[in-house]
C-alpha cells in the first residue's frame, strides 16, 4: 500500500511538473520572452513595498536552474553575500611588495582577511591586524607595502563593497533601519516600464501545452510547487491534488501591461573580479588554496552560489485570468478549498496577508472549479525573471 501511495504521490508529482514548464512556456510565448533564459516565478511576487526594496531583494536572489522558482526573497540566498565570499576567497594579483613584507605571516594575514565580517575598510582591517601581530618595527614596513597593495583590484573591489555609497537604506513599518546593495530596478523605474508596457492574451491549456524544458529542471524549491492547493492551516490536500491532475487545467484571460526591467548591480559589485574568479579554476594564485569560505566549485558549478544571476525581472500589472480545474467536484471539495487552500491554486501561490491579487472561487454548473484572479491597474507583481549564466 505504500508503494502505491508514493507511485501515486510521484504521478502527481510529474504531471504538476510539466503543468509548471508548460504554463512557463505559455507565458514566455505571450509575452514574446526568450525560452532559454525566462524563469517563472511564484510565491510571494508582489513588490511588497512601496518604494525599491522588494525590487531590489528578488533582484539579489540566486535563482535555481529551473524554469519555474518559488521566489521568497526573505529566505533566498544573495548574491551579494555570495559575491562578497568569492572576493574573501580570492587572492591579490600585486601581493609580492606585501608577501616579502609580512614573510612568514602573510598567510595569517591572509587567514585574517578571510573572516572578517566587519565594514572595516582594507587599508583599517590590515592596521587592526597588524597591531595584533607585528611588532613595532615590522609594522611600518608592512603598512608601507600594504598601502602599495590598495591599488589592487581585489582591494578595490572588497573596499567598494562595504561602500555606503552603494547602498539604498531603507525602514520596516516597526520603523527599524535597514540597507540593502542598489540595483537599477528602482520602484519608479518599474513604474515607469509599466506604464509604458504592452497587453497580452493568455489562453493556456494542460493537455496541449509544451512541456519543453530545454534541459533544465522543471521542479520548483518549495512544496507548493508539488501541489494543486496550498493552505495554511492544518489539514492535506493530497486527494484534491490527485483528484486535479486527473483532468485538464485551463487558463484563460488578459494581463493589460507586462514590461521587463534591468536589474543591474551598484558598484558594489565587480564584475571584473567575477570573471577573473570564473576563467582560473583550479588556479592557487588566484583562488587561495586554505580558504574556507568557498572555492571555484562552491561558485560556479552548475549549482554553485554565483552560477547564475537575476538579469531582468517580468512585470505585470492590470490583469484578469480565470483558473479552471476541470475534475469534478463535490460540494464538501469545494468548500474545503475555497475555505483551506488561503496560499492559492496552481499557479498563483502567495501567503494572503502578502497577495496583491483578489480572488473569486466559482463551483461550476459542471462541477469544475474556477478561480478568477485580479490585478487591478497601478498594482504590480513580478512573474519571473531572466535569467543569465557566469560569468555575464
Amino acid at each position: 500500500m505504500k508503494d502505491e501511495i508514493t507511485a501515486a504521490n510521484s504521478n502527481v508529482q510529474q504531471i504538476i511538473d510539466d503543468m509548471n514548464a508548460g504554463w512557463r512556456n505559455e507565458v514566455a510565448k505571450a509575452l514574446g520572452l526568450d525560452m532559454n533564459t525566462f524563469q517563472i516565478a511564484q510565491g510571494t511576487v508582489g513588490l511588497q513595498s512601496t518604494d525599491s526594496s522588494g525590487l531590489f531583494l528578488m533582484a539579489d536572489a540566486v535563482p535555481p536552474k529551473s524554469v519555474a522558482a518559488y521566489y521568497d526573497p526573505s529566505g533566498k540566498n544573495k548574491r551579494s553575500s555570495a559575491y562578497n565570499q568569492m572576493l574573501h576567497a580570492m587572492l591579490p594579483s600585486t601581493s609580492s611588495g606585501l608577501k616579502a613584507a609580512l614573510g612568514d605571516q602573510y598567510a595569517s594575514w591572509i587567514a585574517y582577511r578571510n573572516a572578517d565580517t566587519s565594514d572595516l575598510s582594507q587599508m583599517d582591517l590590515f592596521k587592526k591586524w597588524a597591531d595584533r601581530n607585528l611588532d613595532p618595527g615590522k609594522q611600518a614596513a608592512a603598512l608601507t607595502a600594504f598601502k602599495a597593495a590598495l591599488s589592487d583590484p581585489l582591494n578595490m573591489a572588497l573596499d567598494n563593497f562595504i561602500d555606503d555609497m552603494f547602498y539604498t537604506s531603507f525602514v520596516t513599518s516597526a520603523g527599524k533601519s535597514y540597507k540593502l546593495p542598489t540595483y537599477s530596478c528602482e520602484i519608479d523605474r518599474a513604474k515607469e516600464a509599466i506604464n509604458t508596457g504592452a497587453s497580452a492574451e493568455i489562453d493556456y491549456n494542460s493537455t496541449t501545452a509544451s512541456t519543453k524544458s530545454n534541459g533544465t529542471t522543471v521542479s520548483g524549491s518549495a512544496s507548493g510547487f508539488y501541489e494543486i492547493f496550498s493552505g495554511s492551516i492544518d489539514g492535506s490536500f493530497e486527494k484534491l491534488n490527485k483528484l486535479a491532475t486527473s483532468s485538464a487545467f485551463s487558463i484563460k484571460g488578459q494581463i493589460g501591461k507586462f514590461a521587463t526591467i534591468a536589474c543591474n548591480a551598484a558598484d558594489w559589485y565587480d564584475g571584473a573580479m567575477v570573471s577573473r574568479g570564473y576563467n582560473a579554476k583550479d588556479d592557487n594564485s588566484i583562488w587561495d588554496p586554505n580558504s574556507n569560505v568557498g572555492d571555484w566549485s562552491s561558485f560556479f558549478e552548475s549549482d554553485g552560489s554565483l552560477a547564475r544571476r537575476v538579469s531582468q525581472l517580468v512585470l505585470v500589472s492590470d490583469y484578469e485570468l480565470t483558473v479552471t480545474s476541470h475534475a469534478t467536484y463535490s460540494q464538501e471539495d469545494f468548500t474545503q478549498i475555497k475555505t483551506g487552500a488561503s496560499f492559492g491554486v496552481w499557479p498563483f501561490f502567495s501567503a494572503k496577508t502578502e497577495a496583491t491579487h483578489t480572488e473569486t472561487f466559482t463551483h461550476n454548473e459542471d462541477g469544475t472549479l474556477s478561480v478568477v484572479y485580479k490585478l487591478d491597474k497601478g498594482l504590480i507583481q513580478i512573474w519571473g525573471a531572466t535569467i543569465q549564466d557566469a560569468p555575464n
